[in-house]
């Protein structure tokens, strides 16, 4: 194939389709995990196959040979030409292959030549916890130049939506929550509800850990798959699709949390390492919870310089110094759960953590501050939620209405602590410890703070740890690797994908200066198209300027 000329509408597009920006704090719904394939005995192992490093297929782990070996039943998904679905068995457990296995399932789009000259490029949109067969979706909106080049792969990581899922409910809890949704903290189809709340006491995460963990083990098909959904596995599961796939190289497209799976692939396979792109990338050096302060301390910093523009505007509801003025808004969102805010001819409630999650897109994620203004002034001057609601409804986040929606929106949510419990050692500490943590951080971070060791509490109660610490990400001699990091990113920090890219023997960085969790706009799109196509590698210091999202209102700052 030759070099394919860009043009800045088409590499534009592959933002809008591949570069999915998955929220780290929220999952996106996911395909149904009602349906999959019972698990199976592993296929008898073969004799060792010749050892080789050149990233052939004959370069496979001694007893693996028949997982690796293995064809794949293309069948028409459901939704029709011209997509194409199938499943994969893989190991419960690499260290004991010859035991029980589980299965991934897969959605492939074809290459529309017909010819797919440069393989298979697979694509991981994030959490984790979501889908990748759900990304998979939409021909019309993949670029031209990637779909002449590639079959366009997604997939359900081990415990996720259409894969061997992990379940933890009854079908009448399921029933119960569509026709009478509760947003209690006990509620199974909900099961991160307050887990990241500032206010909730770390024993109670610990117990919400324990009681999720107890349930999932009653009700999933294979319930030893609780230790077994950690990012190693998960990138050894992918070297498998890789080779059944037909491909001797994986060229990958990961975003958010996938960059996370791309970077631990790449480590432990650099020799089967083909084009990969880690747009916001994770730095798996760091431990979550350290991770999780970086964020907070960022998030209050840029809600800082909302605060200090504020002041300097007439009607602003926000007085006094800028530790005053924020002091007066953490007060006011922290007592919305004792008296939300409402709107006339309405049954929508702006609670604590609808107006902080508010706060955090139009201060932090995508600055509106004018309109963040315009919503805060009649909410604290006369408790008038009329804007706020109307922020909420249009936020996108619409409650499930289909048995197979709350089911994903469930498995999203268990599978997003599930794999940060596997992927982090526990550091120690109590409930005590935490909770002064979390009063320590919250003094130096009053808006945002408290938050940072809400999952070390949750997964102490969840019990399904791993035993390995972070370490650095060095894929040694694998083929070029780029990751991409954007400066005002909120979620994925900038700093991260510079360090990741110092660790990799390989790594070349796109800076994109802007807003926004993941690169943006047409440049962007241009250097990733063109990498993934041609192989172009972004000169040393290259950067881009995010496209502009939606009305900026005040964020000049």
């Amino acid at each position: 194939m030759k070099p394919i000329p860009l043009t800045a509408r088409k590499a534009g597009a592959v933002l809008a389709a591949l570069m999915l920006s998955t929220a780290l704090t929220a999952c996106q719904p996911q395909a149904s995990a009602a349906s999959t394939t019972p698990p199976t005995s592993a296929p008898t192992p073969t004799a060792p196959a010749s050892g080789s490093s050149d990233g052939s297929q004959s370069d496979i782990p001694r007893g693996l040979e028949n997982f690796y070996s293995q064809s794949i039943d293309w069948q028409d998904c459901p939704d029709g030409a011209p997509f194409k679905c199938g499943t994969v068995t893989v190991p419960l457990d690499y260290e004991h292959p010859d035991g029980r296995t589980i299965t991934i399932a897969l959605k492939k789009l074809p290459a529309s030549d017909g010819n797919a000259e440069y393989g298979s490029l697979f694509t991981n949109p994030g959490g984790p916890g979501a889908s990748g067969i759900e990304t998979v979706k939409d021909p019309a909106a993949m670029p031209e130049e990637l779909r002449g080049a590639y079959d366009i792969i997604g997939f359900d990581p081990r415990g996720v939506g259409q894969s061997t899922p992990i379940t933890c409910w009854t079908d009448d809890e399921i029933k119960q929550s569509l026709t009478a949704p509760d947003d209690g903290s006990t509620n199974p189809m909900k099961p991160l509800k307050g887990v990241t709340s500032k206010n909730v006491p770390a024993q109670d995460k610990i117990d919400r850990g324990a009681a999720n963990a107890a349930r999932c083990a009653q009700h999933s098909e294979v319930p030893e798959l609780l230790d077994h959904v950690g990012t190693h596995d998960v990138a050894r599961d992918l070297d498998i699709l890789r080779a059944t796939n037909g491909n001797a190289k994986l060229n990958y497209l990961g975003t958010s949390y996938g960059t996370h799976i791309g970077a631990i692939y790449a480590d432990l396979f650099p020799g089967h390492v083909g084009r990969t792109v880690l747009n916001a990338a994770m730095d798996p050096s760091r431990h979550r919870t350290d991770s999780d302060a970086e964020v907070v301390a960022f998030k209050e910093g840029a809600l800082r310089q909302y605060v200090e523009h504020c002041r300097t505007q007439n009607g602003c509801p926000l007085t006094g110094s800028t530790d005053e003025a924020i002091a007066q808004l953490t007060t006011f969102v922290d007592g919305l759960d004792k008296n939300p805010l409402t709107a006339p001819d309405s049954n929508v409630t702006v609670n604590t953590q609808d107006a902080t999650a508010i706060v955090q897109q139009y201060a932090v994620e995508k600055p509106d501050w004018d309109a963040l203004t315009a919503m805060l002034t009649p909410a604290m001057n006369n408790h008038d939620g009329t804007l706020m609601v109307k922020a909420k409804q249009n936020s996108g986040e619409a409650p499930p209405t289909t048995v197979e929606e709350v089911v994903s929106s469930a498995n999203s949510e268990i599978m997003f602590g599930a794999v940060i419990c596997n992927d982090y050692p526990d550091t120690g500490g109590t409930a005590s410890d935490w909770d002064a943590q979390a009063a320590a951080e919250k003094k130096s971070y009053p808006f945002f703070g408290g938050t940072s060791n809400a999952m070390e509490a949750y997964c102490r109660g969840w019990g399904h740890r791993g035993q390995t610490p972070p370490q650095e990400t060095r894929a040694e001699g694998s083929d070029p690797i780029l990751v991409i990091g954007t400066t005002r990113d909120s979620r994925t920090l900038y700093p991260w994908a510079q360090s990741l890219t110092d660790q990799l023997d390989n790594g070349h960085l796109l800076t994109v200066e802007g807003y926004g969790h993941g690169a943006s706009g047409s440049c962007a799109g241009a250097a990733i198209i063109d990498f993934l196509v041609n192989g172009t590698v972004p000169a040393e210091g290259a950067t881009c300027t995010a496209e502009p999202r939606q009305a900026a209102g005040g964020a000049a700052g």
